[in-house]
């Protein structure tokens, strides 16, 4: 290809990119565009924000990876803007970054290359270009990543300075088009975060699931129907900003109606079904393709398959329990509001509402299965079964964050009976449970924390911990499991908060982060690999926050996390085990030093304030004795020793070695429960008095303990 024949594609793309609304689709032609001046086999494009680099949209040509390429769409990866990474470096400097072969980095440079999607996929990195994407006000909005260039003969080569100099043109115009994009769909989401008052359940998340789910089950219907790549692409910009308008219509049903926690009288439904006609009649006078498809989907979103839907061939006169309108069925319903039916059932199936539990995968797959041909399109049925991982990652993307008016403090009734509190207040629930908590706290410390990367990591550990990590076994210790893992972390962000408000201490966004992230790792090393089949993970015991550091520092390099934030991680691991004496550790700083202390401390009360402590010793024991901790040879020797273990070593280490923090986490109760006690001091008092009293009274004789314990789990 000539100058000239560059040039007009250059011209004839940013003609097209003109004609985009949609940020998804932007970034799609962007980066196709970029491949194709650059004969690259891939490319990645990362925009940046608040907390880094978002790794935001990927292609590659290659098949084999394709299908990981287009969930990875919907996966948050999040990059520092320093030097320590190619595209870090980029945004941190300003400067293009040319690279011939990844696995073979000059010495001296600053950045490394992280090889966790080839890893992961097979695939193989050779070529690099990198160039940060700048508006003509100099304003970063991203960072470009190609990946292996391609000679005539389809062999891997290297991007040749011209090639760079079209891209770092071409690079200026798209960075113009991306930043229109993010307003675009910035104003689109402040008008659903308006609408999120009236209607709880119109949130920003759940529009952005619909959105992303009606765009992806359309092109795998159009690749099915051979549908030229411009038409599809060009529809698939409409779909996915007009789907987020498709409840728009609910601004004209009373709250009264849309908050009711309870189901709806005949009444109230039928006002409901309005919204579908208030929608409509807000894009009444259609002035563009727009328009007219925001139309379509706000008036047709609840017709079905079967004719069974509503509001039917309607009028044009609002009449309440009008039956007169014929209904529409199969082909008569507009194409993108087939799709957003779909769409729209399957979030709110999978979605957590007031008056319902979010329901399973498999549950939501039997349901559209059965809804074939009578609420669904068929065909769109069947497109969606072919993308259930990309959908799934949808799901895991824009999940729903509690805001700080949605989690409410417990009733009166709650706060006079102590067990309530003691389950409420200490144990919160299931790890999603416990997780949003942690988000919740993390809002009340820090006004602008982001949780794009703890969601992944989030999402990691419990992978890890069920065995779905590659290269690793799922857990086996039952004392140090899931469980103990998020009530440490939940321990460890609400020590931070209570030491926030009694000391006034500012922590930011960063060390917060990794200090959750030193949580959900500080017991890692207790996992085993796949290779390793010989006895459980408990064999570790003596050392395995050795291995929970190494664990945590590798995780970190390969999603593109830097080697401070691992070498962070390890300085708070450290103060976990309880042979390391506080005062003589190194830390990078005393914000770090601070964090690891809590981090101890966290560890300590999750365990021995913990509801069932007692009852599960006999599990620590088991572990103990496989990793051949001595002192310990029958279960009564657990129990008995227990007392003078907090008595001489853990009191000493919570109030004295680690400063006394744990005192601090009774202004997170205030706070946050309007619970004047220490409840982790409460339960572990509790804990200790009961064994001591047991110890004393009854004879050691076989399983004695398991007959006066308070609870019975099993062994």
């Amino acid at each position: 290809m000539n100058s000239t024949d560059i040039e007009t594609n250059i011209l004839r793309t940013m003609d097209n990119l003109q004609q985009l609304k949609d940020i998804n689709s932007i970034l799609d032609m962007v980066l196709l565009e970029a491949r194709k001046l650059a004969n690259a086999d891939a490319g990645t494009i990362f925009l940046a924000g608040q907390s880094g680099l978002t790794f935001n949209f990927v292609q590659s040509d290659t098949p084999a990876v394709n299908n990981d390429v287009i969930a990875s769409h919907y996966r948050y990866y999040t990059i520092p803007i320093d030097k320590t990474s190619i595209v870090g470096y980029c945004a941190a400097t300003g400067e293009q970054i040319a690279i011939d072969d990844a696995y073979d980095l000059p010495t001296g440079l600053p950045f490394t290359f992280n090889s966790f999607f080839d890893r992961k996929t097979g695939y193989r990195t050779k070529s690099v270009f990198a160039l940060p994407l700048k508006t003509l006000g100099n304003t970063l909005v991203g960072v470009l990543e190609l990946i292996n260039a391609r000679d005539g003969k389809n062999r891997t080569a290297s991007f040749s300075p011209e090639i760079r100099n079209y891209i770092a043109r071409f690079a200026g115009y798209a960075a113009a088009a991306i930043e229109r994009g993010k307003w675009n769909q910035e104003l689109i989401l402040r008008m659903i975060r308006m609408a999120e008052m009236h209607d709880p359940g119109e949130t920003a998340a759940h529009v952005q699931r619909v959105s992303s789910i009606s765009a992806e089950i359309y092109q795998q219907w159009a690749h099915d129907k051979n549908i030229a790549p411009l038409e599809m692409k060009q529809y698939s910009d409409l779909l996915r900003t007009a789907a987020m308008l498709h409840d728009v219509g609910k601004i004209g049903i009373p709250d009264e109606i849309l908050k009711k926690p309870g189901r709806l009288s005949e009444d109230e439904f039928e006002l409901v079904k309005l919204h579908t006609i208030y929608g409509a009649n807000l894009f009444e006078n259609t002035t563009s393709e727009l328009d007219r498809m925001c139309r379509e989907i706000a008036l047709n979103h609840h017709e079905r398959w079967d004719g069974s839907g509503y509001p039917g061939h309607y009028s044009g006169c609002i009449v309440l329990h009008d039956k007169s309108s014929s209904p529409k069925r199969g082909e008569e319903i507009p194409l993108a509001a087939r799709i957003v039916a779909l769409a729209d059932v399957f979030d709110a199936l999978a979605s957590k509402r007031i008056y319902k539990k979010a329901w399973s995968m498999d549950e939501i797959y039997a349901f559209i299965r059965e809804e074939s041909g009578k609420h669904f399109d068929p065909e769109l049925v069947d497109a969606l079964f072919k993308i259930t991982v990309t959908i799934e990652a949808i799901q895991e993307r824009y999940k729903d964050i509690p805001s700080s008016g949605s989690i409410k403090s417990p009733s009166l009734s709650a706060l006079n009976n102590p067990n309530i509190v003691r389950e409420q207040q200490l144990a919160c629930g299931c790890p999603d449970d416990i997780f949003k908590e942690i988000k919740h706290i993390a809002a009340m410390i820090v006004d602008d924390c982001s949780f794009d990367f703890l969601e992944l990591v989030f999402d990691n550990i419990q992978r890890i911990f069920n065995g779905e990590f590659p290269g690793y076994q799922a857990n086996n210790t039952s004392y140090h499991n899931l469980d103990h893992t998020m009530a440490v972390a939940l321990a460890l962000i609400r020590l931070v908060h209570g030491k926030h408000l009694r000391d006034r201490t500012r922590f930011s966004w960063e060390l917060i982060e990794c200090g959750i992230v030193a949580a959900f790792f500080h017991d890692s090393g207790l996992i085993q690999k796949k290779s390793d089949n010989e006895g459980t993970g408990a064999k570790y015991t003596r050392f395995h926050e050795e291995r929970s550091i190494l664990f945590v520092q590798e995780y970190l390099n390969s999603v593109g996390r830097t080697e401070l934030n691992g070498k962070r991680c390890a300085q708070m691991i450290q103060c976990t085990k309880l042979s390391n004496v506080p005062g003589s550790l190194q830390f990078e700083s005393d914000e770090v030093r601070l964090m690891g202390y809590i981090l101890g401390t966290a560890d300590i009360i999750a365990q021995m304030a913990d509801r069932v402590y007692l009852e599960r010793l006999p599990l620590l024991f088991d572990e103990l004795k496989e990793g051949g901790v001595p002192g310990y040879e029958t279960t009564a020797d657990i129990y008995q020793q227990t007392v003078s273990f907090f008595q001489q070593i853990i009191k000493k280490r919570l109030f004295e070695d680690f400063d006394g923090i744990v005192h601090a986490v009774l202004h997170h109760f205030i706070e946050r429960w309007n619970i004047n006690e220490n409840l982790y001091l409460k339960a572990m008092e509790n804990n200790i008095n009961y064994i001591e009293f047991l110890n004393k009274s009854y004879p050691m004789e076989g399983n004695f303990y398991r007959q006066y314990l308070r609870r019975q789990i099993n062994y």
